[in-house]
Order: C-alpha cells, then structure tokens, then sequence
C-alpha cells in the first residue's frame, strides 16, 4: 500500500481497515479512540518494515499527536487483530510490518545491513501445509525468517 493521502484506493483501503480494527475493539470490550484510528493509520502508511520507536516519533508532532505508550499498545491490538505482523531480528528488536490487504510472504534478513527481504514460495507453504496435516494440527498462520548475508554484503 502506497503512502499518497490523496489516492481514493488508498482511503478506501484505510477506512476497510479502520472499520475491522473498531469492531476487533469493540468485541474486546475496549475504547474505539481516535489516537488508536491515527496510529493504525500511520502504521498502514508506512508499507514497509518499521520499528516501534519510528512510529512514536512519527506520531509525536503535529496536531494529531499521540503518545508513546499509545502507540506500543495499539500496535499490540494491530498485531492481535492480525492487520499488522511483528517480525523479529536476532538482536531482538521487534519490527513490525502491516498485512492488511497485503499477500502472506516470508523474509530474509540480512546480519550485515539489516535489509529485510521479502519472498513468496509455494512450495515451502505447501510443506507447512503438508506437515500439519501429518501432525493433525491446526494451523492459524506461520512466519519464516531466514538469517544470513545479502547479496550487496557478501
């Protein structure tokens, strides 16, 4: 998803995920705010792999200011209402990417840059598939993250 305010896509995008996001709230028993609606939303306009820290600063001027505690605990509520997925490197910090409307991938993450990679392979969710079945588990979804060297750093 692209970051332009101005593209209707993008706001219809955004008003679906703002509509699931109020009721996953509602059925929780929690406050439908507004500053959980600009966090969702700067969260979602940011595409890409980002960090906790990045969104608070974000979020931290302007007229729609929102706190730091806000915005640790609305992206746990995103991550529980699976609209944003967490994601983490080696050295523990946790990334968090959003996945509304957005196709299962994996990802490679490089030790010497810390560039994310993001890939698709059939046949890999074919032998998670397969291997649950074997298992008699039920599967509600799965991450893989691969460690090692991009090209660029090798």
């Amino acid at each position: 998803m692209t970051a332009d305010p101005t593209s209707s896509v993008t706001q219809t995008l955004l008003q679906e995920a703002w509509d699931e996001f109020r009721s996953f709230i509602k059925r929780r028993g929690d406050r439908v705010t507004e500053t959980r609606r600009i966090v969702l939303e700067r969260a979602l306009q940011r595409g890409g792999h980002f960090q906790a820290d990045e969104l608070a600063r974000d979020v931290s001027r302007g007229s729609d200011r929102v706190s730091r505690g806000t915005v640790y605990r609305t992206l746990a509520l995103l991550v529980e209402a699976g609209l944003v997925r967490e994601i983490r490197d080696r050295d523990t910090h946790v990334h968090y990417e959003p996945v509304f409307n957005r196709p299962h991938h994996e990802h490679m993450i490089c030790e010497t840059c810390g560039a994310f990679i993001e890939f698709d392979d059939e046949a890999i969710h074919s032998l998670i598939h397969d291997a649950c079945k074997r298992m008699e588990f039920a599967e509600t979804s799965h991450r893989l993250v691969i460690f090692g060297t991009c090209k660029k750093c090798q």
